[in-house]
């Protein structure tokens, strides 16, 4: 239980990563040089103010009172402005447990591949977080299993089903298929979401929606590596994760979470999409505020506690964000991937040692220990370049903000 492993990484991903992987690398390529690290003079219109407070459990402080210098954030903002298509919807920073930068962009709302006209984006919009909610779907299991309702990680995927029993005596190696298996992406399972466009009836996201029973879709398809000896990123893993969940506890998945986690914490507004048979579509379009994406992140920080109430484990949180699978900068800089979290080391060969949960677009949740900071953006970059990716943002505006905030 909870081993640490490093394996062979096989490269089939959902095709929103793969799109993702393309424009990073060629961002990366081109990415703004870190000279800018040394600028530290604002220019431009922007005038930063302190967040507004909004009674919904965060305390807002301003850059300087947590020890942030404000210059690199001003010209950040004065530099989106000069970008202008740069499709970034949200900005938050949060440093030593307190909001301290907020900012909010027009662009188009996206829901299931429909886009539903521009909007202009504020505290109290939520946003699509496409594959930033798998790291949602496993903290609810993480929360399962200290509310005893699953035993662990250890556990057998078949053994939460049993109506689809039959489906072993073909394949009866998917026995062996575990939650960790499912966790780290290394089912095993055969998907593809990416060779065919999601309208395309032959695409298994397509499918999957239009199944009388997804689930059994799913667990029907073909095993074409042995589970736990593979990575490779595909969406089918972390559906069954959530119905697993119903499984075990009797509730399904969006009310187990509204229960013991979204009322925790405070969070009101958010909204779950759902396959046929009433199983919650949990690997992608979790609608969230960025202000509660942000309080997902601090919970984490924080070792599983809000506002001093433990809502999940040390352990889960400790296991769940380690590297179970090196990925050697594969994508993104990326380094690592843990139990549908990322991780990162270095990004553009500078230290910045942080866990992220991701999704197709430019939905981010950074949390760095190390910094005492979670950084969140949403955006809309889901067909084209990102103009200012994240990397760039935490390299070159918020890391030195940082530290030029220390000197003299």
């Amino acid at each position: 239980m909870y081993e640490n492993s490093f394996i062979k990484i096989r490269g089939v991903n959902s095709g929103s990563v793969v799109l993702s992987l393309i424009l990073l690398l060629l961002i990366y390529y081109s990415s703004i040089s870190c000279d800018e690290n040394r600028v530290t003079e604002p220019s431009g219109d922007y005038q930063y103010s302190v967040p507004q407070p909004n009674n919904d459990g965060w305390e807002t402080a301003s850059l300087q009172s947590v020890g942030m210098n404000p210059n690199h954030l001003i010209n950040l903002m004065n530099k989106l402005d000069e970008i202008g298509e740069h499709r970034i919807h949200s900005l938050l920073i949060i440093k030593n447990g307190k909001l301290v930068f907020e900012e909010y962009f027009p662009g188009d709302k996206f829901n299931l591949a429909q886009f539903t006209g521009e909007t202009g984006f504020d505290m109290d919009d939520t946003h699509n977080l496409c594959s930033a909610t798998k790291s949602f779907t496993s903290a609810l299991i993480g929360i399962a299993i200290d509310n005893g309702f699953i035993q662990s990680v250890d556990q057998k995927v078949f053994d939460f089903f049993p109506e689809h029993s039959d489906l072993l005596t073909a394949v009866p190696e998917k026995q062996n298929m575990t939650l960790e298996h499912l966790l780290t992406m290394r089912s095993g399972l055969e998907w593809d979401d990416e060779t065919y466009p999601y309208s395309d009836p032959r695409n298994d996201m397509n499918r999957l929606f239009n199944s009388s029973d997804p689930i059994r879709y799913i667990l029907a398809k073909d095993l074409i590596e042995t589970p736990g000896t593979y990575y490779a990123y595909r969406n089918c893993n972390t559906n069954v994760l959530g119905e697993i969940v119903r499984k075990a506890s009797g509730q399904r998945l969006d009310s187990f979470a509204r229960d013991y986690l979204f009322s925790k914490l405070g969070i009101t507004n958010y909204e779950w999409q759902r396959l046929p048979n009433n199983v919650i579509f949990c690997s992608g379009d979790l609608r969230l505020r960025p202000r509660d994406l942000a309080k997902f992140g601090q919970l984490f920080l924080n070792d599983g506690t809000w506002e001093g109430e433990r809502i999940i484990s040390l352990q889960w949180v400790n296991v769940s964000t380690r590297k179970f699978t090196s990925l050697n900068n594969w994508w993104g800089d990326v380094d690592g991937y843990g139990y549908q979290w990322w991780q990162w080391e270095n990004i553009y060969g500078v230290n910045y040692p942080a866990y992220m949960a991701s999704g197709w677009g430019g939905q981010w949740i950074v949390v760095s220990p190390d910094m005492n900071t979670v950084v969140i953006t949403t955006a809309g970059n889901y067909y084209t370049p990102e103009l200012m990716p994240i990397q760039t943002i935490l390299v070159n505006y918020i890391l030195p903000s940082i530290h030029l905030a220390e000197e003299p």
